[in-house]
């Protein structure tokens, strides 16, 4: 007895070690907040609205309860230390009603078994993935079948009502989760308590109540009667790209069955004592155990109890020495740093962290949504005229054009909302919205754009759902009253920004016209720096001199203390060039930048037209150059 509860305080300290290290990864390494906010990546993510009206829409249907709760927890994703919690408890009850499974069938070692569902469930949060309701889904499930394991009578007939009552409930509570409990019911009937007609009428009664209850009662599709909330359901079709990492999923809803049939068969093959236990029956079982006890003298001393106790501690540190490897081992495999690096820039860009944004774009530039999100930072930073080469540039990266396969249009919202492009945003978040739901940020942007444009009575509709989230109701409500007082927002700054620089209407239908947008733009308002700036870097990425010089007398609307440093490099790439000096209305070409054209012109002119011996001597010094940019057609090769 001593040893037997020496066993268990080993196996809860491995628990214990093992799930608070699984929080605080989760909480100072993934980052659930990045989850929440999704960058554009996960189209699943739920909203969740405070009142009745939700969860009347939610509540009443098959899976309901499951999904309403599930959408609520979700949105504590947004405090990384709260969706840590979240994740991290949802996973240890899971390990938890896994064991107990596990145990009644007769397996007990190895106990590792019951953390490969959290091992499982670190795999999809690994990979920035969002995949929490149909594994709550799960977790229900097998909380039912240990309820029907431990209660469950001798007699068949109230065995019977008992799986009846618990699948009709489950399958309103979880939907086709019913038919996971139904299956671990089934395996238990079958191979442990050797019923074979009562499991196989179980499988029949599970079938017929999906049709009942599902197709008949509450009118849902076939389909959707019996996967609904699985992740074997059409609706997450979807999701299945290998980043979105699903088959973790399935291996979670797999693996309980797979170990207890494979355990099943073991016993039935070897004559092991479960053989013994569950074939020759319990009663014989437990009469050779009270003999045993009874011939058996005591020979234990404190020497041996000191040994068991020895022992069962270095078990302890070897299993969970053994846990750890297998956990971090996992984690190491599936960590994809450009993907977190994706997400991180899209939360930084979200808070005007901008600084962040160029740290993390200089570890990945080969990713054309961080170079895309790093342009905005640069320009935010007053570096875009001067540093933009210092990166890897390409124009598919510049505004990420929509025929460009794998963009998101999540991502272009930012730089259409700060160029002041009020009407293409607004198409973007209409998009978007249809495409990832109801998410609060994008009816924050929406609401705005609303505003801007005087439709008061939209953006009232945003803000009265926003009003109704959790985390967005304080910021909603301010605007309401400052609606109420003020109708036309006229102290309100970024309203007023945005009403200065927005087009009334646009001129050009094709998303990759954005040359004609920022000409648009600045025709609206001359003062428009971004929309400035992004025109150039557009000649620029085009190798577009002439358009270049046609605009650079607009340096006149803004106050650069002298010429950007790409743009002397322009300037002098247009005159070598043509051999036309270009009026630059009493601005000078600073010193060092004529220099060092020369130098590079030097190198060029040495090599003829070798220009690839060239690339190998200018890379060293020039790579961060728009001329070498003109030339090779790449820039920021010194950052390698």
């Amino acid at each position: 007895m001593r040893l037997s509860l020496s066993n268990n305080r080993g196996w809860v300290i491995i628990r214990t070690v093992f799930f608070s290290l699984f929080y605080l990864y989760l909480w100072m390494v993934v980052k659930p907040h990045l989850i929440y906010y999704g960058c554009g990546e996960i189209t699943n993510f739920p909203v969740f609205y405070k009142g009745w009206a939700f969860f009347n829409e939610v509540v009443p249907h098959p899976g309901g309860p499951i999904k309403y709760l599930s959408d609520f927890l979700s949105q504590l994703l947004y405090y990384s230390w709260a969706g840590a919690f979240v994740l991290t408890v949802h996973a240890l009850l899971i390990c938890v009603f896994t064991g107990y499974y596990l145990k009644k069938i007769g397996i007990t070692r190895p106990r590792i078994i019951s953390i490969i569902p959290s091992i499982l469930l670190l795999i999809t949060y690994n990979g920035y993935t969002y995949h929490f309701t149909t594994a709550l889904a799960l977790l229900a499930a097998l909380v039912f079948a240990c309820i029907y394991i431990r209660i469950a009578p001798k007699d068949n007939i109230l065995n019977v009502i008992l799986f009846l009552f618990l699948t009709v409930v489950l399958y309103l509570i979880a939907a086709g989760a019913y038919l996971y409990f139904s299956l671990l019911c089934c395996i238990y009937e079958i191979f442990f308590r050797r019923r074979f007609s009562v499991g196989l009428l179980y499988g029949a009664i599970a079938v017929c109540i999906g049709y009942i209850v599902g197709v008949l009662v509450f009118k849902v599709s076939i389909i959707d009667a019996y996967s609904e909330l699985l992740p074997f359901s059409w609706k997450i079709a979807d999701y299945t790209h290998p980043e979105k990492l699903i088959e973790a999923v399935y291996a979670l809803y797999l693996l309980i069955p797979f170990v207890a049939t494979v355990f099943a068969l073991w016993g039935l093959f070897t004559q092991h004592r479960f053989f013994l236990l569950h074939i020759k029956g319990p009663s014989r079982a437990k009469s050779r155990k009270s003999k045993h006890k009874r011939i058996a003298p005591d020979k234990s001393t404190d020497t041996d109890k000191t040994t068991a106790s020895y022992k069962q501690k270095i078990s302890t540190c070897c299993e969970l020495l053994f846990l750890f490897a297998i956990a971090a081992g996992t984690v190491i495999y599936f960590f994809n740093s450009e993907r977190k690096a994706v997400f991180e820039v899209d939360y930084y860009l979200g808070n005007k962290q901008w600084k962040k944004v160029l740290d993390i774009g200089r570890r990945y530039q080969n990713n054309d949504h961080i170079v895309h999100a790093l342009n905005r930072a640069l320009y935010h930073l007053g570096l875009l005229p001067s540093d933009m080469f210092s990166y890897k540039q390409s124009m598919r990266s510049f505004m990420l054009s929509a025929s460009e396969e794998g963009h998101s249009p999540w991502n272009k919202i930012g730089t259409y909302y700060d160029l002041g492009a009020v009407n293409k945003c607004e198409c973007v978040l209409a998009d978007s919205l249809e495409k990832y739901g109801e998410r609060p940020e994008l009816i924050k942007k929406l609401a705005i754009v609303r505003i801007a444009k005087n439709d008061i009575p939209s953006a009232r509709i945003y803000l009265e759902a926003l009003n109704k989230t959790l985390f967005y109701s304080g910021w909603a409500s301010n605007y309401l009253k400052q609606l109420d007082a003020d109708p036309n927002m006229s102290g309100d700054e970024e309203i007023q920004r945005l009403r200065s620089l927005m087009l009334h209407e646009d001129k050009g239908e094709l998303e990759f016209l954005v040359e004609g947008m920022f000409i648009d733009l600045l025709e609206r308002n001359p003062k428009n720096r971004m929309a400035f700036e992004y025109l150039m870097a557009f000649y620029m990425l085009m190798g577009d001199n002439e358009g270049f010089i046609q605009n650079i007398d607009r340096l006149d609307d803004f106050n650069y203390p002298q010429i950007p440093r790409h743009y002397q490099e322009a300037i002098l790439s247009y005159i070598y060039l043509t051999k036309n000096m270009s009026d630059l209305q009493g601005r000078r070409i600073n010193i060092n930048s004529l220099n060092r054209f020369k130098e590079f012109m030097r190198v060029v002119e040495l090599y003829g037209n070798n220009r690839q011996a060239a690339f190998y001597e200018l890379v060293k010094n020039y790579s961060d150059t728009y001329y070498f940019y003109y030339m090779y057609r790449v820039s920021g090769l010194q950052n390698e």
